[in-house]
């Protein structure tokens, strides 16, 4: 039954419930109630509403909708006009992400609710949610503050620790305040607790300001700052100092990220990384990643292109800890012009240049340190001869030239200033062919038809003999050319599928076999004087059967010893589950057939992408020594409204090995509030 009554069709209240009776000005209703007015939607078991003052007092399975909110209850005492009320044993949502429970929850106004004996989390709210902040009072403010008393952060039931009086932004824009304390240990600073200031500058900036203490005498602050200016332009930097009570002095790191799409007609990338002791922050760095870095590396980039000529500046600096010297390598700047290969009018011919100008201050310890100046010009000419579409003969010549301001000494040891010269002279020829091919017409799997190509390769690549070359100062790969007279045979076998459903075709497999010959040097001398000019034979067979699915084996066979060098294997395979992936390498002498290194390491990820458990692994293992070389395990799992992450961490190899493990808690609408890290020694 319904019953409706009002004046203007806004002001209309609309009545039903099974059973109903009127008594003077107030309508009263049972079982399946159901109250319309406005945007308000009402259910319960029983009604009563005053028609005239529009009070209501409803009982048994409250619910109440009002626009994008909802409220459950016992009981409400309501009022249909200035839409308040008192609300008991209610819930509610506060915002996008938050809800509510109280014994008693009074709806002031639009926005404003106060509440008593309440919780607060951003879990679906239930018997015992993951984690929920419980209060004797609080007072409410949609896109405003909660202001909360008599405090308590509860997880799974059990309080955590106590604040008297909390202030929390529920707003969906940022706004300024504290955030929640974090807690953690670790085995060098001990037991720590860390809070942070959160200030937004603007609608494109912000900063975190964050203060640590830790139990053994550690005081840590640190500011982290994000911009994004304009669409497609973004960066962030962190900056964190940690009071060594050792030595009384101040420890740093910087590290920092910046991208724009468009900056004076230029693509920027730029990263800063520095710090003030490479061992201190080993000891403090929070990153499995990072606390195991021995080099720090800072650059600015900018690249603007021009149809096939690229314009390229670049400033950068490296710096690698070593055990006895630090070694230093900056280029301030670089400006570099490239130009792929472009035709000549309309001929066959194609060009190709590498130029750059660079300024270098290094430092390599010792007696090796200066400043000195390079300039290097390496133009290419190619042609593509013509011939028959399965013959391809493209042969190419070049000239590179290189100004160093200074140059090395004779014992290498330290930079003389005298100005040197470089040049040399390249040349090759690809040829590709003649291909055969066959065409296979049956059907298998997912493939109507499969094609099998036959394709012979010669790659010949000539690099002239280089004068002082002992005495150029060594910075990057144009430093180091190989002096080259030497030709690649290829013999490849390549097999095609194509798809039934007519998507095209793919590759399913390649398997080639290739071996070098020197027409100069040697690439093969024996202990008894023996000498050859061909180099190890080499194998290659690479299977996808599907995508996501990789097979990878390799080997090569000394010809003059008779003797294997080496093999490989790797096979991948990955899906939305996850991925895993095996490679195994072994290696030999070829005089004695003995096996010098045999390796194996392995990883897999299973789950993550939307499921709650994540778990990932690495393991490395030396068959040769029969010994591990590493253990890395990772475990996330993630609930509605929380996360745990637990890694543990297993280093035998390198200098520096190491074993520990960090354990983390994370909650929604919090971040993470616990954090254990600790060094188990290494073996």
């Amino acid at each position: 039954m319904m019953c409706s009554y009002g004046f203007a069709q806004e002001e209309q209240i609309i009545l039903r419930a099974k059973e109903q009776e009127m008594e003077g000005d107030v309508w009263r209703g049972s079982i399946d109630v159901e109250v319309l007015y406005q945007e308000i939607r009402l259910h319960c078991d029983e009604i009563e509403v005053n028609q005239i003052t529009k009070d209501l007092t409803a009982r048994g399975n409250v619910v109440l909708d009002q626009g994008p909110h909802r409220f459950t209850a016992d009981e409400l005492r309501y009022n249909l006009d200035s839409k308040t009320g008192m609300f008991f044993n209610a819930t509610g949502d506060m915002g996008p992400h938050y809800h509510f429970t109280g014994a008693e929850v009074e709806k002031l106004d639009e926005t404003h609710y106060r509440l008593f004996d309440a919780t607060f989390t951003s879990c679906e709210v239930g018997d015992r949610p993951p984690w929920q902040f419980s209060f004797r009072k609080a007072l409410l403010e949609e896109e405003g503050y909660g202001r909360f008393k008599g405090t308590t952060l509860r997880v799974k039931g059990v309080p955590i620790f106590y604040l008297p009086y909390m202030t929390w932004p529920i707003k969906s824009e940022r706004t300024a305040g504290l955030l929640m304390p974090s807690f953690g240990y670790s085995n060098v600073g001990g037991s720590y607790l860390g809070n942070a200031l959160y200030i937004p500058l603007g609608r494109s900036y912000d900063t975190t300001v964050m203060v640590d203490y830790y139990s053994n005498g550690f005081y840590g602050l640190g500011s982290e700052w994000r911009w994004a200016p304009k669409e497609e332009a973004f960066g962030e930097v962190n900056l964190y100092t940690i009071l060594d009570k050792e030595t009384g002095e101040w420890q740093w790191k910087v590290d920092g990220l910046h991208q724009q799409s468009d900056f004076l007609g230029f693509r920027m990338l730029a990263q800063v990384e520095a710090l003030s002791d490479v061992d201190f922050f080993q000891r403090f760095e929070r990153s499995f990643v990072e606390n195991t870095r021995r080099d720090t590396f800072s650059y600015l980039y900018l690249t603007r292109s021009w149809g096939p000529a690229a314009l390229n500046l670049r400033a950068d600096t490296r710096t690698t800890f070593l055990t006895t010297n630090d070694v230093r390598l900056t280029q301030v700047p670089e400006v570099e012009l490239r130009v792929r290969p472009t035709r000549l009018g309309r001929s066959t011919f194609y060009w190709s240049l590498i130029s750059s100008m660079n300024l270098f201050d290094v430092d390599r310890g010792n007696e090796l340190v200066s400043t000195y100046g390079r300039a290097d010009l390496f133009p290419e000419l190619s042609v593509t001869l013509p011939g028959p579409p399965w013959l391809s003969i493209t042969p190419r010549v070049g000239m590179r030239g290189t100004y160093y301001s200074q140059r090395l000494s004779e014992d290498r040891q330290h930079y003389e200033d005298e100005s040197l010269i470089r040049s040399y002279g390249t040349a090759g020829v690809d040829i590709v062919g003649p291909s055969i091919s066959r065409i296979f017409n049956f059907s298998l799997g997912g493939f109507s038809k499969f094609k099998h190509l036959v394709e012979p390769r010669i790659e010949y690549g000539y690099v002239s003999d280089i004068e002082d070359q002992d005495l150029v100062p060594k910075f990057d790969e144009v430093d180091s050319p190989l002096v080259a007279n030497k030709a690649r045979f290829t013999l490849a076998n390549r097999l095609f599928g194509k798809k039934k459903d007519g998507s095209g075709a793919r590759e399913l497999g390649s398997l080639e076999l290739y071996q070098d010959y020197s027409f100069s040097e040697p690439l093969n001398t024996a202990s008894d004087g023996r000498e050859s000019q061909r180099g190890p034979l080499g194998a290659s067979l690479r299977v996808t059967p599907r995508s996501g699915m990789t097979f990878d084996l390799r080997a090569s066979y000394d010809t003059m010893y008779k003797s294997l060098r080496s093999s490989s294997l790797s096979a991948s395979v990955g899906g939305r589950g996850g991925f895993g992936t095996i490679t195994w390498y072994e290696s030999y002498s070829p005089q004695n057939g003995e096996k010098v290194s045999s390796q194996a390491r392995t990883g897999f990820s299973v789950g993550g992408r939307g499921k709650p458990l994540r778990l990932d692994a690495h393991i490395g293992y030396d068959f040769q020594k029969k010994e591990f070389l590493q253990y890395r395990a990772l475990v996330r799992y993630e609930g509605s409204c929380w996360g745990v992450t637990m890694e543990y961490r297993d280093l035998r190899f390198g200098t520096y090995p190491t074993r520990d493990y960090r354990v983390m808690v994370d909650f929604k609408g919090i971040g993470r509030l616990l954090e254990i890290k600790g060094g188990l020694g290494a073996d």
